[in-house]
């Protein structure tokens, strides 16, 4: 197999072929590559790497080392020669790390993301030792190298493109020394992004562990260093998120003890709002000013018109999911509270979550169904004069606490929940909906009947009451991804109430993933002992519900 390390510089170092630096300077190493993909034929099965000048002097990593490593490791697709160590592994991503020293960045990386179509958060994106390099750190197959290219020459056409905001900052300057443009940092990045995603590559990386310490400071904290490769690791296995808390406190003093940390993994860039206790975030999820006043443990999450300066606001948490706020409805914000928990509560237990104009108590209040609704209890203006919010709102110390169940009525016989949906809503969202959620794992093939036909049904899904940290962050992190498969596949448009097409089915997925999880722990249908009562906010004798678009 024939292997070769070309080095951007007229000038290489001992191993290494000359690749001349390309005419376009303010493009950086991307130019010479880019001239080199456009005029050269490649081999198939030959190895490509293209090394920044001074690299072997700089990493201690010599050409021949990078064949005898190959020709120990046979069989792979790519290999990977990360010299800094300590970037590479005390930060969730190369997009992090570049956010470390360039404030904005990540957010401009995702921007790129969202206008090519490649659905990923940037914020949860999480890589170990296996994907973690930057362009000039690998030698791999054009497997790898035309993906790269791909996504490489986007980041080419959009800035080339010269108009728009999107334009605007990948032609900005860092700012800092080096006065690299941003799309530069992009491009070099985007080989992590390639590595992560591309499941089929085989990936050898070399192992630093025997090298000389460059730096007799790192010597106080190099052993720590594979530990938090270990967690993300595990972490990539199990999605165990307490493992993150685990990596973010360990790099942190890290971080710290080098004297490079920013203030921003210190002090969160967002107002961060005290939760209760060190073991409950509590959300209110709303569109509207809040009608009362809620208690000081709840954290608002403002949607629509109602976000301003200085709130939670979705267009700061989730900007993404801002132009589908009207089909995807409340459960956006949902997924806004998620990022600002993983964010800022890492180690919250349990998270507690209500609508502007309802909520779970644990015991009944006013005992007075709601007219239309019979679910939900009316709680009015005069019910607040007997007893205070925040004792109604109070879940207490347990783990779990969710409404009563109810069942769906199909001319006048128990239904499942795909044939209420097909005589109540657009039945298509639906399937659409399904399919997403088995093309993405979140349902096993085997469950689709069962979904379709389950009787038993949990209103407003996830999206009221008190849960686990980890089931309900799973959950939602779930339930986005479907509904972003859907939203980025079909447009679909409804008026009036069935406006909020993909928020119905968003709430019977979650209905069942909450029902899946209840029957994993109790053995059946007998969770009585989590449930509680669903209220409806209302003003004087009101006690008709109407649902708002």
């Amino acid at each position: 197999m024939s292997i070769y390390l070309y080095q951007i510089s007229r000038h290489p170092e001992v191993g290494f072929l000359s690749l001349q630096e390309g005419d376009r300077p303010d493009w950086g190493d991307y130019a010479a590559i880019r001239a080199y993909f456009v005029n050269e034929v490649v081999d198939e099965e030959a190895l490509y790497g293209f090394f920044p000048a001074g690299f072997a002097e700089q990493s201690g990593i010599a050409a021949a080392d990078m064949a005898q490593f190959v020709e120990r490791h046979p069989g792979n697709d790519a290999y990977l020669f990360v010299p800094n160590q300590r970037d590479a592994t005390c930060f969730l991503n190369v997009f992090e790390e570049a956010e470390f020293r360039h404030p904005g960045f990540r957010q401009l990386a995702q921007d790129y993301l969202d206008a090519v179509g490649l659905s990923l958060d940037l914020r949860e994106f999480v890589t170990d030792s296996r994907a973690t390099a930057h362009t000039g750190n690998v030698l791999a197959k054009p497997v790898f190298w035309k993906t790269w290219f791909d996504l490489c020459e986007q980041v080419f056409a959009l800035a080339e493109a010269g108009d728009g905001p999107l334009a605007a900052g990948l032609n900005a300057t860092s700012g800092d020394a080096s006065a690299l443009a941003l799309k530069v940092l992009l491009t070099d990045r985007i080989a992590s992004l390639v590595l992560a995603l591309d499941q089929q590559l085989r990936i050898a990386a070399f192992d630093h562990a025997a090298r000389p310490l460059s730096d007799l400071a790192s010597l106080a904290y190099r052993d720590k260093l594979p530990q938090l490769d270990a967690m993300k690791r595990d972490y990539l296995a199990t999605g165990d998120i307490t493992l993150i808390d685990s990596f973010l406190a360990l790099r942190n003093s890290i971080l710290q003890y080098t004297g490079n940390a920013p203030a921003s993994l210190i002090s969160p860039a967002l107002a961060v709002i005290p939760a209760r206790d060190a073991e409950l975030v509590y959300g209110c999820i709303t569109h509207v000013e809040l009608p009362i006043r809620f208690p000081d443990f709840v954290t608002p999450i403002y949607l629509g018109e109602s976000q301003a300066p200085g709130r939670l606001n979705l267009r700061e948490l989730a900007p993404k999911w801002v132009p589908y706020h009207p089909i995807v409805g409340g459960m956006v914000g949902n997924f806004a509270l998620r990022n600002y928990i993983l964010e800022h509560h890492p180690k919250v237990k349990r998270i507690g979550v209500c609508m502007y104009r309802k909520f779970i108590s644990r015991e009944r209040i006013s005992g007075v169904p709601a007219e239309e609704n019979w679910m939900m209890d009316v709680v009015s203006d005069k019910e607040l004069e007997r007893q205070t919010f925040d004792s109604m709102l109070d879940p207490g110390a347990g783990d779990l606490l969710v409404g009563k169940t109810c069942g769906f009525l199909s001319e006048g016989q128990s239904a499942g929940y795909l044939k209420h949906y097909a005589s109540a809503h657009h039945v298509e969202d639906l399937l659409r909906f399904a399919a997403a959620a088995v093309e993405l794992g979140v349902l096993h093939s085997r469950e689709v009947e069962l979904f379709f036909d389950e009787r038993v049904f949990f209103m407003g899904g996830v999206e009221l009451g008190v849960f686990p940290a980890a089931f309900w962050l799973k959950s939602i992190a779930d339930i986005e991804a479907v509904a972003w498969a859907c939203v980025q596949r079909y447009e679909v448009k409804r008026e009036g109430y069935q406006s909020r097409a993909w928020a119905f089915c968003a709430e019977r997925l979650g209905s069942y993933l909450l029902l899946r999880y209840l029957r994993s722990i109790c053995g059946g249908d007998n969770f009585e002992q989590y449930m509680g009562q669903l209220n409806l906010i209302t003003r004087g004798d009101q006690t008709l519900y109407v649902p708002s678009n």
